[in-house]
């Protein structure tokens, strides 16, 4: 048997192994999502550092609304943000819609990667448009891409101080309605 033969042999023997590996390890992205939905829920306050129209308060309480859905409202002045981080078949989605302008459509993003504490979206209605979100407690960054160029960058901050009950009730009933 030729030297080729052998080392093909080999690295295919090798590519079976690793993809059996891989098939039957646990998905990174299942840690990172597990860790991002259990810390994700409670008050954040913080801001649009860059955005079109320069730096926005933004403040948001996200709610446990169903076992697989965490949505949250940040209420702008000029827009709301509705923020549905979901999971269906196993898979983190997210849908988020902006009131400006009128807009009452709704954007589906989907999880195309995972790094270290960072959790990639995209949508595949609107390919122009993919966002990140990275925890790193107390706070999570969200930076929106608009063709692969930045274009709002939110950071928050967790709120250790306790929002009234009947505030928290009307928000959590506007977080959690359908998108």
């Amino acid at each position: 048997m030729s030297i080729y033969r052998v080392l093909i042999v080999f690295l295919l023997a090798l590519c079976i192994r690793s993809a059996y590996a891989a098939e039957n390890a646990t998905p990174v992205s299942s840690h990172i999502t597990e860790a991002f939905l259990t810390a994700l829920p409670g008050d954040w306050d913080g801001s649009a550092i860059e955005t079109p129209v320069g730096p926005v308060d933004y403040a948001i309480s996200f709610h446990l609304c169903d076992a697989d859905v965490i949505a949250g409202v940040a209420e702008l002045s000029v827009s709301d943000h509705h923020w549905r981080f979901w999971q269906s078949d196993g898979e983190l989605r997210l849908t988020f819609l902006s009131t400006f302008r009128g807009n009452q459509v709704p954007t589906q993003l989907i999880v195309s990667k995972t790094e270290d504490n960072t959790i990639w979206f995209h949508a595949p209605e609107v390919t122009l448009l993919t966002l990140s979100v990275t925890l790193a407690e107390p706070n999570v960054d969200i930076r929106v891409f608009h063709h692969h160029k930045p274009h709002v960058y939110i950071r928050l901050t967790r709120l250790h101080s306790q929002t009234n009950e009947v505030k928290k009730a009307k928000n959590m009933a506007k977080s959690c309605r359908q998108l």
